[in-house]
Order: C-alpha cells, then sequence, then structure tokens
C-alpha cells in the first residue's frame, strides 16, 4: 500500500512520513507506538508518584489571572479532585484561559510533577464535564513533531484495517498477527495492546535472528587455529604471580585457550565483579597468544584504565618476552608513529589502549586476540572496527555488570560466558544505604569525619557544571561550596571528563597517594581507579545513573581488606525503588539481570525499525524467539527471504559485532 493511498496524506505528509523512516504501508504498520496513556480510569493523588500520567475529574477552586513576564506568559488553576487538590499550569497559551472558569468541572491529563512538595500538571489536555476525547487508551507515537498524534493515529487505524501482512511465525494458540497490529494501534484494552505488542515482538525477534543466521552463512569464522601450544607454556608466569590463581579464574583460562584451540573463532563475556581478576585473566591468556606467534589488542574505555591495564601488564609480564605498548588519545604525533611501528612490524605483543586503537593507522602484522574491557562503555560498531582490523580472530570482552543486548545474546548461544567469583565475603562489600534530601547534611559530616580520621571518599555528581532547568547538584558547584564550607579543613579534588589530561592524571595520583582525602568527581571514576584508601562513596541525584554504573562506583570503595566501607545513594524525590534493588544485592551478574528486567533487552541485535515499541522484551521472549528460529532452520533461504521481515533485517547487516 502506497503512503498517498490514505486518507488524508498528500505530498507534504508523505515527506514527512518517510523522513520518519515510513516508506509503505507496511512500514507504517510497523511504526508502533512509544506508550499509551490510560484514559480508563481516574487517578489518585494520594499515591500517585511524580513523573506518572494522570487523569484528574474535579471542579475549578482558583483561576488566576494571566501573568507576563518578558516573552514568558502563564495562567494556573487550581482544581478540587475527589482524592486532592492539584494545581494546573499552562505557559505561552493564552488563548486557553478564556475557556476555563472557577467552578466549572474539568477532566485534566498530564504529566504529575512535584516541585517544593506541591503537585503540579504542566501544559495538561483538558476537557469539559461530559467530553469525549479524554478517554480510553490512546497511543503516542514518536513522531518527533513532525505528524500530529490525532492523524498518525487515524492512518495507523486505517493501515491497521487494510494492510495484509503473512506471519512468520504460525502456531497454535498464537494471536492472529494482523488482530496484534490492530490491538497495538487500537487498543480495545490495554492489556489487548500488551498482547498486541508481544506477538509483534515474538515476529520481530525471530526475523532478526533468521536473518542474523542466513547473513553469517558462509563467512569466514571457521579457521585454522594456530594455537596449537599446550596452556603448561605459561607455568612461569602463573608460578611468579603474587596470589595464587581462583578455581574460577582457571576455569575462564580453561575455557578460553580450548576456544582459541578451536576451529570456529571465540565469542566469549568474561563476568566479574570489581577486583575478582578479569584483567589477569585476559593478561595471561594474551600473553600465551604471543608464545603462540600472535598480537593481541586491549581496549578500555578511559585512559586511566588503560594506563591501569598497561602498568599492570608490564609488572605481570616482566622477564617473559612478551611485550607491551600504550595508545591513547594524549600521545604526541611521534608518540604515536613509533608505536604504529612497533605494532605493524610485530614488535609489540600486546597493544593496550583507548578508541585511540581504532585508528587506521594501527595496523597489527598478525592479530589474533581482541580482549574489550567494560564492554557497556563502547558501541556495537567501535568494537567491531577492531575486529575486522584481522581475519578470525578471537574475541573477549569483560564486564563486572553486562548491558542487557549482551545478556540477551548469551542467552541466544551468540556468546559463551565464563564467570569469575568474587574474593569477597558477602560482609566485605560496602554497606549500601539512600539518603534522601533531609539526610544529605549527615552524610556529609560522615564522610567529613572519615577523612579527618585518615580515610578517604568520593563524592559523584551527575553534571560537571549547573545547567539552567536541570535542578541537580554539579561537580563544580559541589566542589567551590565544600571547600568554602563544611570541608574547608579537609584536602578536596576535583576531576572530571572534560578537565585537560594532565591535569586530570596529577588529581588522581595525588588521591591514590592519600594527599587529597576527598575527591569530588563526575561518572569518570566509575572505572579504573584504584584507591585502597577510599573506605565510603557518595553518589549524587543517583537515580540518574543506571544499575551497572552504580554497581561500578561502589566498586571504587573497599578495596582494602579489613577497612569498612559505605556506598551512600542519594535520591531527590522520586521512586527510590530501582535504587533499593542495590540495597540487597552487591553481585554484578544478578544486578545486571535485574537492570534487564527493569530496561528491557532493547535493540540488542543492532538494528532497529522506525517507531519506538512500548513493548518491553524480557527473557521469556527471548527464549520463545530462539526456539521459533530454531524451528524454521530447516526452511530453504529463499523461502525465508520471502518474507518481508526477514529480507528487511537481512539487507540492513553491515559488520555488525554481536556482543
Amino acid at each position: 500500500m502506497q503512503l498517498e493511498e490514505l486518507k488524508g496524506v498528500g505530498q507534504k505528509t508523505a515527506d514527512k512520513l518517510r523522513s520518519l523512516g515510513i516508506r509503505d504501508g507496511r512500514d507504517l504498520l510497523d511504526f508502533l507506538p512509544s506508550e499509551y496513556w490510560d484514559m480508563t480510569h481516574e487517578g489518585d493523588l494520594r499515591t500517585a508518584r511524580e513523573g506518572e500520567y494522570l487523569l484528574i475529574k474535579g471542579r475549578v477552586r482558583k483561576l488566576t489571572k494571566l501573568v507576563r513576564t518578558g516573552r514568558l506568559n502563564f495562567f494556573a488553576a487550581t482544581v478540587d479532585a475527589p482524592s486532592g487538590s492539584i494545581k494546573a499550569v499552562w505557559f505561552n497559551a493564552p488563548y486557553l484561559r478564556n475557556n476555563i472558569a472557577e467552578g466549572q468541572d474539568l477532566t485534566l491529563w498530564g504529566k504529575l510533577t512535584v516541585k517544593k512538595g506541591a503537585r503540579e500538571l504542566i501544559n495538561p489536555g483538558f476537557e469539559g464535564a461530559g467530553g469525549e476525547r479524554l478517554k480510553g487508551i490512546v497511543p503516542i507515537y514518536p513522531t518527533k513533531g513532525l505528524v500530529g498524534q490525532s492523524l498518525m493515529r487515524k492512518l495507523t487505524a486505517e493501515c491497521a484495517a487494510r494492510q495484509e501482512v503473512k506471519p512468520l511465525v504460525e502456531e497454535e494458540g498464537l494471536m492472529p498477527l494482523g488482530r496484534a497490529y490492530y490491538e497495538a494501534h487500537c487498543p480495545t484494552s490495554l492489556d489487548a495492546a500488551k498482547d498486541g505488542m508481544r506477538r509483534i515482538a515474538l515476529e520481530d525477534l525471530t526475523a532478526r535472528l533468521v536473518a542474523y543466521r542466513l547473513s553469517r552463512e558462509g563467512e569466514l569464522t571457521r579457521r585454522m587455529s594456530r594455537c596449537k601450544l599446550p596452556f603448561e607454556i605459561m607455568d612461569d608466569l602463573v608460578h611468579a604471580l603474587p596470589f595464587e590463581l581462583s578455581p574460577s579464574q582457571r576455569a575462564a583460562i580453561k575455557d578460553i585457550v580450548r576456544d582459541m584451540k578451536g576451529d570456529v573463532c571465540m565469542n566469549r563475556m568474561i563476568v566479574g565483579d570489581v577486583g575478582s581478576g578479569k584483567t589477569v585473566v585476559a593478561l595471561l591468556t594474551a600473553a600465551y597468544v604471543a608464545r603462540c606467534g600472535m598480537q593481541s589488542v586491549l581496549m578500555a574505555p578511559t585512559e586511566i584504565l588503560a594506563r591501569q591495564h598497561y602498568e599492570t601488564a608490564c609488572k605481570l609480564l616482566e622477564g617473559s618476552g612478551v611485550t607491551c605498548a600504550l595508545i591513547t588519545g594524549s600521545d604526541s604525533a611521534a608518540q604515536k608513529r613509533k608505536i604504529h611501528s612497533s605494532v605493524a612490524s610485530g614488535e609489540t605483543d600486546i597493544l593496550i589502549g583507548t578508541h585511540a586503537v581504532l585508528s587506521d593507522d594501527v595496523v597489527f602484522a598478525d592479530l589474533g586476540y581482541v580482549i574489550v574491557d567494560e564492554l557497556h562503555k563502547f558501541g556495537v560498531r567501535q568494537k567491531s572496527v577492531l575486529e575486522t582490523k584481522a581475519k578470525g580472530v578471537d574475541v573477549a570482552v569483560m564486564s563486572a555488570t553486562p548491558i542487557p543486548r549482551t545478556l540477551a545474546l548469551a542467552e541466544y548461544g551468540d556468546i559463551a560466558v565464563s564467570t569469575i567469583e568474587s574474593r569477597k565475603s558477602a560482609d566485605e562489600y560496602a554497606d549500601t544505604s539512600i539518603v534522601a534530601d533531609d539526610k544529605l547534611d549527615e552524610m556529609f559530616e560522615f564522610i567529613r569525619q572519615k577523612a579527618l580520621g585518615g580515610e578517604q571518599a568520593y563524592i559523584v555528581c551527575p553534571r560537571v557544571e549547573d545547567s539552567e532547568g536541570m535542578e541537580l547538584m554539579s561537580a563544580k558547584t559541589v566542589y567551590e561550596e565544600l571547600t568554602k564550607g563544611r570541608f574547608a579543613d579537609v584536602s578536596v579534588g576535583l576531576v572530571y571528563g572534560s578537565m585537560a589530561e594532565k591535569r586530570k592524571t596529577e588529581t588522581m595520583k595525588l588521591f591514590s597517594e592519600g594527599k587529597i582525602s576527598v575527591l569530588v568527581a563526575t561518572g569518570v571514576v566509575e572505572v579504573g581507579v584504584d584507591c585502597p584508601g577510599a573506605s565510603a562513596i557518595a553518589v549524587l541525584h543517583a537515580d540518574r545513573f543506571g544499575l551497572a554504573s552504580l554497581h561500578q562506583l561502589r566498586g571504587r570503595v573497599g578495596r582494602r581488606s579489613g577497612m569498612r566501607s559505605y556506598c551512600f545513594l542519594h535520591a531527590a524525590s522520586g521512586d527510590a525503588s530501582r535504587l533499593e534493588i542495590l540495597e540487597k544485592e552487591c553481585d554484578g551478574f544478578r544486578l545486571a539481570e535485574k537492570d534487564a528486567e527493569i530496561r528491557g533487552y532493547g535493540d540488542f541485535l543492532g538494528w532497529r525499525q522506525s517507531g519506538g515499541s512500548a513493548f518491553k522484551i524480557d527473557i521469556g521472549l527471548l527464549r520463545e524467539s530462539k526456539r521459533c528460529a530454531d524451528l524454521l532452520g530447516g526452511r530453504p533461504k529463499e523461502e525465508l527471504l520471502a518474507d518481508h521481515r526477514v529480507r528487511k533485517f537481512y539487507d540492513r547487516v553491515n559488520n555488525i559485532s554481536m556482543n
């Protein structure tokens, strides 16, 4: 079906739809709602949470005059509803003022905000008593303001009624695909909309997996392995370690070496909490690859972490004959040329670096092993660039808290997983607690007393500087207030990502040496910062951070045996239930699974379709789509590619890294 066949679609509207990635009726059908507004029942102001959309029916008790301040104008109405009173405010809409009167019965729809304890709806939709507009289940589309919501709903409804769809997955008991699209775009109930979305998601995920498998047919993943030597050639290095490898470290090394000796390229994830010893496993296996005659590269997300890995490698491999080099973005042109030359000639066995290793100037003599640390800090294509620097390379990725898409691919069987158990006992982890605004002073005083007693602490902020319209404590402001106020008798440092690299390194060195007691920072300290003297970390506006990031930040403390450590998570307002997970859970892998349950698994196969599905992919759906794809695996390739979805995703595949 062509777009122009739909009622109300002329050339201008068709052009706008195409700019949203909608080229025909099938694309329009696949342009799914990003959310649904449930206007089937009234909200309860006594239990509603900030950020929740509410339908409120009440009587206008007070209506203000139109207030003008410069270019801004606004008016407000206080509405009494059965569950309480709420203030509705309309900005820059003076024409609406005459449509509302005191004593009038109104129906309001909007997002609840809380300012200084007062509940408000900002620019809510409204209509008088008996209105027919604010009711039912209303789909909302990610149109970027190019196409009005009402028009988009009319177009998708017509398309759902007229567009024929043939399912890829056909099983007894499944909702018919055409019905699923109708419920997604024209829901008869919220449950029906969710059921329709789930059915479409099953079709979508199955098609993506089938397309991925078809695209990999005949790919050069099989090779003649050159890792023929037994791992016992590494006994000299293993015996020289200042500690004994744990059973799980030995098991991970065994897994990796077995993969390296196989005829299929390795794709393995090494999961382990901060301090569990993932880096030692990576470096020992890289040294093994070097003794088998090939090179390795280890990419880290920050210069601090890359330098730390390089220093660890130099100590670990000293006297072994295995050579290492470090490359970062802050190196001079002359330094980079020297490293490029040593890598190209094969003189360097293990290259460690930041994104600088992705440069076209980095050419390996014989790359055999790619290691990516803190995988969640890199994009899909960044990792793909490394893999394309040589054919048939083995790949290992490391993470304490795998991102949801990696967990999804592990479930699909496209990534093997080795888990390294933590060396800590349960009582050695940081005591984690949530801190509300009214307890901030106590928290800061606790940190001050720890600093005066010779211990160190981090204070992490979500932003570097204050930003208009965002009531967040910034690193620069907190640093200034602390140094001039309550922490005047304590040595305080400041570090953030955009700071000059030299100054950042100097500050971090002073902190690690104990010359700075409290470090105010952004999330730049999330990885690669090792300060055994730090016993406390406070994350301000912790609700602005992901669970994975918070767990990594928590791992900055408790790194000295016998010293009790503390993690304070500040939640300014709103729902802190997500943060409560961190109070109860200290295992990074389980935290990652819980994060995936909350966030869903996202666009984990690397191809984002148009629209923004309101449906959250869960583990059950992943397993079901894998089962369906397995059942379809026996069909001829031409038959599978005849499916609209499979063909679309198959055509989009272009060197996408799958983990």
